[in-house]
């Protein structure tokens, strides 16, 4: 190799550094956006017996972040910000702008979204909150405050979307109640029965006894047949893809991302995504990154595979109702403050919904603002269909 190439290489190598260094660098928090009515506190502490209330701040608020600090107690974040203005959603308010004040970012219900400093939403702030905790904890010594945050582990995200689901099941307990449960006291007596006990059904008993046998004739003759295939299942004969859509790592992940979700979009559509994956088992480390778009490279550093790469399966895929169950489905819009979008598919072809932190019926090419977004020429593509590979599981 003559001089001249070696010369040429060394400096292609030193331009392109700057770039892989940049990718490793976590969103900075600039902007922060109230998603519901929050307290606002003079100190980082937010016990019930603290006495540190200083307002009660607007929906939609937004403000500017000066400092971040991790709780050891909960996991949770302690956020300070500058007030930038101040929402009218409350009516009145003690808020007011250029107030300095302390709120709260719960791990398992938070009520905060984020901008970076170029505006694009961080879509997983953890990263971002975790580098910005441990910048501006240095030499402190606080106590209830984590010295040196790090990304959660899986078994604290387990954890935590257990208790989650717990408490969305007694929620779930507390409002649905059977109202069959009030017509008798007797639980066997209920509509399955009704022919064995009908005494005004016929006279001598014949017709309720042709009933049932007509009913256990049907159910042994269909017994032995194959299940029907699903004429929507473009994945029924691939072994590969089955495997792991019928895993219980995937119905462990759906379960979490279910019982996790919100009402509606909090614009952290790849936290909840991430924490239901290792929920179920699908990833063993909490992958840094707060773009959705950025998911692809992410997971892959996890051994996740996407089946556009192959171009059997992307062949197969052309719409999200292709994809098959429990894949993690990537989009991008291609514009450099577009952070893209992340949704994990139920069920397989037109049967299952989607879910990133709020759960549709609809892909997110099918959303309004996905609408929006092909009607002027700058459409959600789907860039990634993310799974584990079954043996892996």
């Amino acid at each position: 190799m003559s001089l001249f190439s070696r010369i040429l290489r060394i400096l292609i190598v030193l331009a392109l550094l700057p770039s892989f260094a940049l990718a490793d660098i976590p969103q900075e928090l600039q902007t922060v956006i109230l998603e519901g009515n929050l307290y606002g506190h003079s100190s980082v502490d937010f016990r019930k017996n603290a006495k540190n209330i200083t307002s009660l701040i607007p929906e939609g608020t937004e403000g500017t972040v000066l400092e971040t600090r991790k709780l050891s107690r909960t996991g949770s974040y302690g956020v300070r910000i500058r007030i930038n203005n101040v929402s009218k959603n409350l009516g009145k308010t003690t808020a007011k702008k250029d107030d300095e004040v302390w709120v709260y970012y719960s791990q398992k219900d938070p009520w905060l979204s984020f901008q970076d400093k170029a505006g694009e939403d961080i879509q997983d702030p953890e990263e971002a909150l975790t580098s910005r905790a441990k910048r501006d904890g240095v030499a402190l010594s606080t106590e209830g405050i984590v010295q040196n945050p790090k990304l959660p582990t899986k078994k604290e995200v387990q954890a935590r979307t257990q208790q989650i689901e717990k408490e969305v099941d007694a929620r779930a307990a507390e409002k649905k109640i059977d109202p069959n449960l009030f017509m008798t006291t007797d639980k066997t007596f209920t509509e399955g029965g009704f022919l064995e006990v009908c005494k005004t059904c016929s006279k001598n008993g014949e017709v309720i006894d042709k009933n049932l046998s007509d009913i256990k004739d049907v159910a042994t003759v269909t017994s032995g047949r194959e299940p029907a295939r699903d004429p929507g299942n473009l994945w029924a004969d691939d072994p590969y893809i089955s495997a792991y859509s019928n895993s219980q790592n995937v119905a462990d992940m759906i379960k979490a991302a279910k019982k996790s979700k919100s009402a509606k979009s909090r614009k952290l559509c790849y936290r909840y995504v991430k924490n239901a994956m290792l929920a179920g088992s699908i990833i063993d480390r909490y992958p840094p990154g707060g773009r959705a778009k950025d998911a692809v490279a992410d997971l892959k550093a996890q051994g996740m595979t996407n089946l556009l790469d192959n171009p059997k399966y992307k062949d197969l895929i052309k719409t999200p109702a292709d994809v098959p169950k429990g894949a993690i489905i990537v989009y991008s819009t291609g514009e450099s403050k577009e952070a893209g979008h992340i949704e994990i598919k139920t069920d397989n072809g037109d049967k299952g919904t989607y879910i990133s932190d709020y759960e549709s019926k609809n892909s997110v090419q099918q959303s309004v603002k996905g609408l929006y977004k092909q009607k002027i020429g700058k459409p959600y593509k789907i860039i990634g269909v993310m799974i584990t590979p079954p043996e892996d599981l």
